[in-house]
């Protein structure tokens, strides 16, 4: 149990959430209502039946449900929605800013506009920031089973869209038998591009994924990362190098990368000095918020008071804004923090 200036704490602690993504982000009850709407038959009739779907038996059962149930995003207005819908819920939690994926290959594969979607997208992003003063940017996060040769014309529409709120690229899907180091032009060109460079790594495959990472594509954040608990020196590289982990506990733990919360590395990882940041991923798959992430990372992870708000420093740091915008984002969180730390006594 948390003490009652803790669990406040938590609560009202400005938050910075980096590895998020968008259709992992739908309720139930829109997931079904785009569904009708868009004459798309889902495996499950009413919000109960939604619920049941988010038992995974690992992680290849998981990425077969999150795509089925995508199929009913199918045009700009449902992407504005869903984003709209995001920034309120993550302003309700005192997000201050938060970074947000996209999975453009399974639109294009459908034969959607990937344009339509960003801009869909970033519409329902600007409207919750004016109203309700969260700031949100989006990353392409390609599916490294597609291949690379396919990435480039995902890439040239992230550049036409940049000026718009893209300021990330990332490759995700399958570790298995897709190791990163293919991708390392399709990076550089990003890199070029002026985007900020991330990859899902080290989650179901070993310190190899991770090593691939960091040295072929020139990574600054890792997504998960968690199997880099298993290489010291691997450890030490992310340390000396200040590469971060965006770390999802309660997915790891549903989608079977972690057997159990004690086996779970994020302390290790943490008093290694390897930068870590909180994360949710996909919280209406895992039935969690990054609220509650906090939450299970005092209660179940070992890490306290001063852990937490170090992570939430990392990601304030670890943002892909341009310079003079992420010292300030830095600077208010930090001021925050410190400010509720001292009225709570905490």
């Amino acid at each position: 149990m948390l003490t009652p200036q803790l669990e406040e704490l938590i609560r009202r602690m400005p938050k910075v959430e980096l590895h998020l993504h968008l259709e992992g982000t739908i309720t139930p009850r829109t997931l079904l209502e785009l569904a009708r709407r868009n004459g798309v038959t889902l495996p499950a009739a009413d919000e109960a039946g939604v619920a049941a779907l988010f038992r995974y038996r690992d992680f290849g059962e998981f990425l077969g449900i999150f795509m089925a149930l995508a199929r009913a995003i199918v045009c700009g207005e449902d992407f504005e929605r869903l984003a709209y819908e995001l920034g309120l819920d993550l302003a309700a939690q005192e997000v201050r800013y938060a970074e947000v994926m996209i999975s453009p290959m399974q639109y294009i594969n459908r034969g959607l506009d990937l344009r339509e979607v960003i801009e869909g997208t970033l519409a329902g992003f600007a409207r919750a920031e004016r109203e309700a003063g969260v700031i949100l940017r989006l990353a392409l996060d390609y599916g490294r089973q597609y291949g690379p040769d396919r990435a480039w014309a995902v890439l040239e529409v992230a550049r036409q869209t940049q000026p718009l709120g893209v300021v990330g690229w990332s490759i995700g899907g399958n570790e298995i038998g897709h190791p990163p180091e293919p991708f390392a032009p399709i990076f550089a060109a990003a890199r070029e591009a002026g985007f900020g460079l991330m990859a899902h790594a080290g989650e179901v495959v070993g310190p190899a994924s991770v090593w691939g990472a960091i040295n072929a594509l020139g990574v600054s954040r890792l997504g998960h990362g968690i199997r880099a608990a298993d290489d010291p020196a691997l450890m030490a590289a992310l340390h000396e190098r200040g590469v971060v982990l965006d770390v999802c506990p309660s997915s790891n733990l549903l989608t079977g990368a972690v057997a159990t919360w004690p086996a779970h590395p994020l302390r290790r990882l943490h008093e290694a000095g390897v930068p870590v940041t909180i994360n949710s991923d996909d919280p209406t798959f895992f039935a969690t918020t990054i609220t509650e992430e906090y939450r299970r990372t005092l209660l179940r992870l070992g890490l306290g008071v001063d852990d937490l708000c170090a992570t939430v420093l990392t990601a304030a740091r670890a943002v892909f804004l341009p310079p003079a915008q992420r010292a300030a984002l830095a600077d208010r969180v930090a001021a925050e923090l410190g400010a509720l730390r001292a009225e709570l006594g905490v």
